[in-house]
């Protein structure tokens, strides 16, 4: 009898302990030189692989960055100048690098309608175990303008969530606030089929913006195997012309990913300067009991447009 209720403890002190609420505080910043200085610019998606060290950042206008030797995150400034830099030709939004199976998956947004930077009108989600990459999501028109493939996350048993940034086609609209995530499973060397999860979306952060008041999920990150990190964010163009964003935490209840009763962290709530586009989000390498993530933002293209490429340290609480 004894060994049973120690049993029945033990599970329910390790599910206390895997659904336990996260809160993070500012731990550092730093925003980069305007365009043109710098390469550093458009970023989308960032990512740490532990086993080399290295940080890799890619943009949404095909660029691609590895970075050795970060120590703080002053150092991508300081030494942007010697990171490896390719042209991919990849417009990416989000990109993961699962350490188990050593797969590199990456998200793609193209344009809603063609114009003169590009005839795709796509969005997918692809992956590299070796050459040539596989689709995981297969190129869809995006259901809505500028509203593709955000977020990806990787568990540590190498399933994949995939998250769109308003819903898939026919849930983007204002007045459905329930999306889909998507989840897959790693078998051995392919993943199995997609499981859909609901996920209830703020649509109410930017009601007068004309693409906006979708709201947007516009990166995710796994905290364990049932609970993920959540960044919401949209642009307040008619308003208060600021970005507003939280980063929530959820978890998996049957088919359904439930937010915690509060943010994780939120970016309008007594933040020492205005967040720009938040587009990126890796785990920082460093101390597990007090875990650590980097964000960071998307300054968009042009010259004219006075924003800048912001990097944001979150430490738990």
């Amino acid at each position: 009898m004894k060994k049973l209720v120690l049993f029945l403890f033990s599970c329910f002190f390790i599910h206390f302990v895997e659904a336990q609420s996260i809160k993070f505080e500012l731990s550092d910043y730093t925003i980069l030189a305007k365009k043109p200085v710098g390469p550093l610019h458009g970023i989308s998606g960032i990512e740490y692989i532990a086993s080399k060290n290295q940080w890799h950042l890619a943009s949404d206008r095909g660029n691609y960055f590895i970075f050795d030797s970060i120590a703080n995150i002053r150092d991508f400034e300081k030494r942007q100048d010697m990171a490896t830099i390719k042209k991919t030709g990849y417009w990416f939004e989000a990109i993961r690098f699962d350490p188990r199976f050593s797969t590199f998956l990456y998200a793609v947004e193209n344009e809603y309608k063609p114009n003169k930077d590009t005839n795709d009108t796509t969005t997918y989600v692809g992956y590299y175990d070796s050459f040539p990459p596989a689709f995981l999501i297969p190129p869809m028109h995006l259901p809505a303008d500028n509203k593709g493939i955000e977020g990806i996350a990787v568990t540590d048993s190498g399933s994949v969530w995939v998250a769109p940034e308003a819903g898939w086609q026919g849930e983007t609209e204002v007045g459905n606030d329930t999306i889909h995530f998507w989840k897959f499973d790693r078998k051995n060397s392919a993943y199995g089929e997609a499981t859909p999860y609901s996920y209830i979306i703020d649509r109410s952060g930017c009601p007068l913006s004309s693409t906006e008041k979708r709201g947007g999920v516009s990166e995710i990150l796994a905290v364990n195997e049932n609970q993920l990190l959540v960044l919401e964010r949209c642009f307040d163009e008619k308003a208060s012309k600021k970005i507003k964003a939280k980063l929530w935490q959820v978890t998996v209840e049957g088919s359904s990913l439930k937010k915690d009763l509060t943010p994780a962290f939120d970016f309008n709530d007594n933040f020492p300067f205005v967040a720009d586009n938040l587009e990126g989000m890796s785990w920082w390498p460093g101390d597990k009991e007090k875990r650590q993530i980097l964000l960071i933002t998307d300054d968009n293209p042009g010259l004219n447009n006075n924003q800048r490429t912001q990097l944001i340290l979150l430490k738990e609480k």
